[in-house]
């Protein structure tokens, strides 16, 4: 039950808003200053309802006071009608509103209800970004291959420009992570990261999602609504698969890009922005301007500077690094024993072929901590079947080697009609030695030795 604080000297108004407020609110009553203060400290309440008269101090300087240490507990200011001006300055010192004595019950209830939601909103907010952060470390991306220290030097270098970026590279790499990198560390750090991920909007719904709408737009919209590039403000629009943008949008997607003007589907109205694009696609966009499915002017402003990643098959070296990040992560998550994995699952993670990337070693990872809770050391037998059954082709160089031996001394025996001194000198070797290696791997025609 939320804890609503309400100090005001009259103890009938106190008493009043108690009355009103006790069947939804835990309600604390406070007749002065010195007392808000100390109910404050003691009960640390979600909402503070201030009279603006108090007998021991200004309630404009008690709001400065609370804004300054307790700058999460949003305050409503109470005054009388006559007061109003001052509720104003209250309003400019960080109240979040005002009520005019004699109040009414059901107005109260319903601005309390109304802030104590958005306040729930905001902490729901700021949960989300922490957990993105924590599993999304901008701050700490994992790296040690070289290809990777230059991708990252390019990505902070264009942080402090404004020219489109474009990132290529297969699904799971990690294109958006960069994208968010770029904004993290560029003068936008404070303003709106908007991903609008092209593929999971109908074509019938991009426009209106991209530049808005106006009221009466079309069949059912009754509200005027806001699109991505509006929220985004002066922040960074990240338009993930780009391919997947229809032609007759990528023409307006243009015309923004270029003008840095648009206007709601409805609207005359132009609307600015100078929203930074960053965009990326796994697909490979100059095969899509060949065959006629993206436009080419499009492409060239949105590649500006291109950044591609590769595969996690291409830098190996990662693998380990981002394998203990993740056994850190879920550890800590979960709350298990897991800590570390056995050089032999290690080896069958640098050997695997990663077709999901990134994003498939995570899944990977977390679903090994949700299936064995009791586990403290990660092995073979606890990867999943496709694991498994990879793990049998991944053997040494010197069993390699021999296999390779094996197979051509066969072949080189079959095309020679197992005659040894012919296929001696065939493989260019002494029968003596060709003898050796046909006992070794078991060559013997029909299972018996033979002597031409």
């Amino acid at each position: 039950m939320n804890k609503i604080l309400v100090v005001d000297d009259e103890i009938g108004v106190r008493e009043s808003l108690r009355f009103a407020l006790k069947d939804k609110y835990k309600v604390i009553l406070a007749g002065s200053g010195k007392e808000c203060i100390s109910q404050l400290e003691k009960e640390n309440p979600d909402l503070i309802i201030l009279d603006i008269i108090l007998p021991d101090i200004d309630g404009i300087t008690l709001l400065k006071e609370i804004r300054r240490k307790y700058q999460e507990i949003p305050v409503i200011m109470l005054t009388a009608v006559s007061q109003v001006k001052t509720a104003v300055e209250a309003m400019k010192s960080g109240a979040v509103d005002y009520i005019t004595k004699p109040f009414d019950v059901e107005e109260i209830i319903l601005i309390i209800e109304k802030i104590l939601k958005t306040k729930n909103l905001l902490s729901y907010i700021e949960i989300l970004k922490e957990e993105i952060n924590k599993e999304y470390p901008v701050e700490k991306i994992i790296y040690v291959s070289e290809i990777m220290k230059k991708i990252i030097e390019i990505a902070k270098k264009v942080a402090f420009s404004d020219s489109p970026v474009l990132i290529t590279g297969p699904t799971g790499v990690g294109k958006e992570l960069i994208a968010r990198y770029i904004h993290e560390k560029s003068p936008r750090k404070e303003l709106p990261f908007v991903p609008i991920h092209c593929a999971a909007i109908p074509e019938t719904l991009f426009e209106s999602e991209l530049f808005g709408y106006e009221k009466g737009a079309f069949t059912n919209a009754f509200k005027s609504k806001k699109g991505k590039i509006e929220i985004a403000g002066s922040g960074t629009i990240f338009l993930d698969e780009i391919g997947e943008i229809p032609l007759n949008i990528q023409v307006k997607l243009l015309r923004f890009i270029e003008e840095k003007k648009f206007s709601r589907l409805g609207s005359n109205e132009i609307i600015e922005s100078d929203a930074r694009i960053i965009s990326a696609t796994s697909k490979n966009i100059e095969e899509e301007v060949k065959k006629g499915n993206f436009r080419e002017d499009l492409y060239y402003r949105l590649s500006v500077v291109p950044i591609k990643i590769p595969s996690l098959k291409e830098r190996k070296d990662d693998i380990i690094p981002l394998l203990e990040y993740y056994i850190d992560f879920y550890s800590k998550k979960y709350r298990t024993k897991i800590k570390k994995i056995s050089e032999k699952a290690k080896e069958v993670f640098l050997n695997y072929e990663w077709p999901g990337n990134i994003r498939e070693l995570k899944n990977v990872i977390e679903r090994i901590f949700v299936l064995n809770p009791q586990s403290d050391i990660i092995n073979i037998e606890d990867l999943p079947e496709e694991f498994k059954t990879k793990k049998k082709e991944f053997i040494s160089l010197k069993d390699e080697v021999e296999n390779f031996e094996k197979n051509l001394i066969k072949k080189a025996l079959e095309e020679n009609n197992y005659n040894q001194t012919k296929t001696a000198e065939f493989l260019r070797t002494t029968r003596r030695i060709l003898r050796y290696k046909i006992e070794k791997y078991g060559l013997l025609k029909n299972g018996k030795n033979f002597n031409n």
